[in-house]
Order: structure tokens, then C-alpha cells, then sequence
């Protein structure tokens, strides 16, 4: 893919000479004369990295980084200086310049000094997804283990319906990044039950209309406590419409077929089926061959039956076993 650049110099020949030499290293470049009609240009395109003479008219290009620093922490910026003086650039460093280009400048050394910091920008990004990603995996994991704790008869439950989850995500080809979406859905579908009474959950016999109206409201508390996690915002749709039906009929919202989402829907199989075949604390668990005949009877009622179909070719293939 072809890297854009954005030149900001108020000394046209200076623009020219750079964008000539990145034009011919392959750099798809747009120059501006000033701060302001850069932050124009950001507004509505987008850059890989910008190059910005350190002393602009009007906001400075110092101004300028700390903008670009805050309101796009993803473009690395490159200042033209003449200065030398470390106090300077120790400055920029700080308003998080990424490099420098001193004048007189050496013209043929520029591209590879863009190229430098295009791809250091690009290790460090990589390191930061890596260190959300597993802040997120230790949140859901914590997450799930309140609920393990809070709920001991159905302990490891989320876990359970995990792997059945991401099982059924494999014989559906779900790209991976969907199914790193499910993974961390399916660990805190049941996350909304911390708000529930304990009497409620472990309730040994049927739940009263109150109390049921408690149960109906988990989604919607899971989808609010996991939406709170900024990293985690993108798998709260998913957690709150887990128990809508096919039909119409579930909740919270009423959705229907395809309106719910379907990693919500393949979700909602899994963690049927788990919930059938264990003991709970108002009932014992069928077999592996009651629960698939259940679920072929809430096909294209409660659950999705080309979901139901294909959970129930992998596992009778092979018994549900549980990692």
C-alpha cells in the first residue's frame, strides 16, 4: 500500500524539493503552506506521516505536533529544524515529535528517514494492540471468575460455552478477528449477573414474576459493565442481545433473524446446549442427544437453524468435550 505524507512548510521550494524526492521513492505527498490549513487537510484525509518545518507562520510546528499528537496519535510527525540547540528538541520530543530533518538538509537521506519512522511508528502500534489485547483477555478472564465465584453451581460455565463457541466458529469460517471478538464475548456473556440477588441463582425452584423480571435485565447490565472497558466496547452488542430469539419473542430489545448479531446467535446455541447437559441447582442435566433434539426444536424459533445444525454435526462427530 502506498504511504501518504503530508508536507507542511510556509517555504514553497522546500515542499517541492521534499515531495519531488518521496514522489520518486513511491510516497504519495501533499504539501500546506501553514498549521491551520494542515489541520484542515487531517480533517477530512488521511496520513501515515507528516513532515513540518519547526517554525510555521500563525501555529508553530511545535503547536502543531501536540495537536496531531492528541487528535491523531497514529501519524508520526517529522520537524525541519534549523535549530540544534537539545533544549529545543528535547522540547519537541516531548510534545511527541518523532523526528528530526536539521537544515541544511541532506535531500537523498530524507526517504529513508521516513521509511525509519514509518516502521518504528508500526512496531511500536503492534506492541500497544499486544498490550491492549492482553489487558482485555486478563479483564474478561477476571470478569468471568466473579461470576464463576458469585455462581459456584455452575462454575467454569463461560468457560464451557468458550470453547463450544469457538469450536462452532471454526466450522463457520469466521475470519479471526471476529473470532477473537467471540472468545471475549462468550468468556462475559453472563457478566450481568453480578447485579443479581444470589437468592435468584441459586433459587431451587421456579422464579417468580419479579424475580424473573431481575434475570430478564443480566444482558443489559453485562452489555453496560463490559461497554465501561474501553477495549472492550466493541463485545458489548454481542453480550446484550445473547438471549434474543429467531422469532422475536427474547430479550432485551425484540430482535429478530438477522437483526440480532450473530456471533450473539451462535453464542445463544452454545450456551443453550451447555446449560442443558449440567446439573443446575433446579435440575439435573439431560444427555448430549436430549439437548441436540432440543435445540432442533427451537430451530427457527428461539435459535438459528443454520447455526443449530451445523453445532450439532461437529459434536456428534465427535463428543462435546470441553478444553
Amino acid at each position: 500500500m502506498i504511504k501518504r505524507v503530508l508536507i507542511v512548510d510556509d517555504d514553497a521550494w522546500v515542499c517541492d524539493v521534499i515531495a519531488r524526492i518521496l514522489v520518486k521513492n513511491k510516497y504519495f505527498v501533499s504539501t500546506s503552506p501553514s498549521a491551520e490549513h494542515a489541520l484542515e487537510l487531517l480533517s477530512i484525509s488521511t496520513y501515515d506521516l507528516i513532515i513540518s518545518d519547526m517554525m510555521l507562520t500563525g501555529i508553530s510546528g511545535l503547536e502543531l505536533t501536540s495537536r496531531i499528537v492528541k487528535e491523531y496519535p497514529h501519524i508520526p510527525v517529522i520537524l525541519i529544524t534549523a535549530h540544534s540547540d537539545t533544549e529545543i528538541m528535547r522540547c519537541a520530543l516531548g510534545e511527541g515529535a518523532s523526528d528530526f530533518i536539521p537544515k541544511p538538509f541532506n535531500i537523498e537521506a530524507i526517504p529513508m528517514l521516513v521509511e525509519r519512522n514509518l516502521e518504528r511508528h508500526s512496531l511500536a502500534q503492534k506492541k500497544q494492540i499486544k498490550i491492549d489485547e492482553d489487558l482485555m483477555f486478563s479483564t474478561v478472564y477476571a470478569l468471568a471468575g466473579a461470576i464463576d465465584a458469585k455462581e459456584p453451581f455452575t462454575a467454569e460455565h463461560s468457560r464451557r460455552v468458550t470453547s463450544l463457541s469457538l469450536s462452532l466458529a471454526d466450522a463457520m469460517d469466521i475470519p479471526s478477528t471476529e473470532k477473537r471478538c467471540l472468545e471475549l464475548a462468550a468468556q462475559v456473556h453472563d457478566v450481568g449477573k453480578i447485579g443479581v440477588p444470589d437468592f435468584i441463582l441459586n433459587k431451587p425452584s421456579k422464579l417468580n414474576d419479579e424475580e424473573w423480571n431481575v434475570m430478564l435485565l443480566h444482558p443489559v447490565r453485562g452489555s453496560e459493565i463490559v461497554g465501561r472497558v474501553k477495549q472492550l466496547s466493541y463485545v458489548a452488542d454481542v453480550v446484550r442481545h445473547h438471549h434474543e430469539r429467531i422469532d422475536g419473542s427474547g430479550y432485551p430489545d425484540g430482535l429478530r433473524a438477522e437483526e440480532i448479531p450473530l456471533l450473539s446467535r451462535m453464542i445463544s446455541v452454545a450456551d443453550a446446549f451447555e446449560v442443558m447437559t449440567s446439573n443446575r441447582v433446579y435440575r439435573e442435566n439431560c444427555t448430549q442427544d436430549e439437548a441436540f433434539q432440543e435445540l432442533r426444536l427451537g430451530a427457527g424459533s428461539q435459535f438459528d437453524s443454520e447455526i443449530v445444525e451445523t453445532f450439532i454435526r461437529i459434536n456428534s462427530e465427535e463428543p462435546a468435550a470441553f478444553a
